[in-house]
């Protein structure tokens, strides 16, 4: 579910992604975003358009049972793309992020760590 935190001019996000289709692709599985303060501003697991084929679980901590909860991707790129846009987002690898968001950032915004 959504956080109902405050939303600050830097935000923190992590997505996890699982593989899909035949050769493992990566889709977006879970994103989460934080405030300045660290408190969840957003938190949603997401219903890959493709057959999930590697859940990743090792890394991603997806399980099949997350995807019974999870939502429509483009609902989840929709609510995202409101959130950070105009933020400084911090992240780690943050343009895998953001590609698996089909996103671009100001590069003058992004802190990558």
């Amino acid at each position: 579910a959504s956080g109902t935190a405050h939303i600050t001019q830097h935000l923190a996000m992590d997505c996890e992604m699982v593989g899909v289709g035949d050769d493992g692709t990566s889709a977006l599985a879970q994103v989460c975003i934080v405030n300045w303060t660290g408190h969840i501003v957003y938190l949603k697991y997401v219903k890959p358009i493709e057959r999930i084929t590697d859940y990743r679980t090792f890394v991603s901590g997806i399980r099949p049972e997350h995807m019974r909860r999870a939502h429509d991707f483009k609902t989840v790129q929709h609510e995202v793309g409101r959130i950070i846009k105009d933020k400084i987002l911090v992240g780690h690898a943050l343009k895998n992020d953001l590609d698996v968001l089909m996103f671009t950032h100001p590069r003058q915004l992004t802190r990558d760590t």
